[in-house]
């Protein structure tokens, strides 16, 4: 038994002697437990802790379960069309007189474990950086919107380019009042004028 569960049951143990000495009422406003809760208990209890254990709530039986038969037609219909939908397969199975709804289907047969097992995905593994070797064989370029508050005057609009050489880390920087292909065609010239 858990270390959480005899706890709660030492605790309800104190709460049913006293309930036994002081009263239901007084237990309830001392435990800060409804009347309900204690006399709950209180038809359970035996003297005995084990008494207090929280009970299963199956239920003790289950007239709706599927029946052998249908476990068996799921079965052959399962081993025969392997690769057919659940809907297509729930279809079938209507035809041949299986009369629950989809979702039963889905139930039974995730218990009897009729569902392929998923393909374990391979672990991403990054590729290894490629080191630039000269300056300009590879530029990173980016594009950002100014935020205003960093602009003095409130009407004017900005949009930051920026070309970074992975080799050298050198930056080159333009700022235009929008981003279109004129604005981005002047950057691209600026900057190969600016690596010449």
């Amino acid at each position: 038994m858990s270390k959480s569960i005899t706890q709660d049951m030492a605790y309800r143990q104190s709460l049913m002697k006293y309930a036994e000495k002081y009263g239901v009422s007084r237990a309830s406003r001392k435990y800060n437990k409804g009347r309900s809760y204690i006399y709950f208990w209180k038809k359970r209890w035996n003297g005995t802790p084990e008494s207090l254990a929280c009970q299963s709530r199956r239920p003790h039986s289950h007239p709706n379960q599927h029946t052998e038969a249908e476990l068996k037609l799921i079965r052959d219909m399962r081993r025969r069309n392997p690769r057919i939908g659940m809907v297509e397969l729930w279809h079938r199975l209507r035809q041949r007189g299986y009369t629950r709804r989809p979702e039963s289907l889905f139930r039974v047969m995730r218990r009897l474990g009729l569902f392929p097992l998923e393909e374990k995905k391979p672990v991403y593994s990054p590729k290894p950086y490629q080191q630039m070797t000269y300056p300009g064989q590879r530029v990173q370029v980016d594009v950002k919107v100014v935020p205003r508050r960093c602009i003095a005057d409130p009407e004017l609009r900005l949009y930051q380019y920026t070309a970074i050489d992975e080799f050298t880390r050198l930056r080159f920087l333009a700022a235009y009042p929008e981003q279109s292909t004129y604005s981005s065609a002047d950057f691209l010239k600026k900057l190969l004028d600016n690596l010449e």
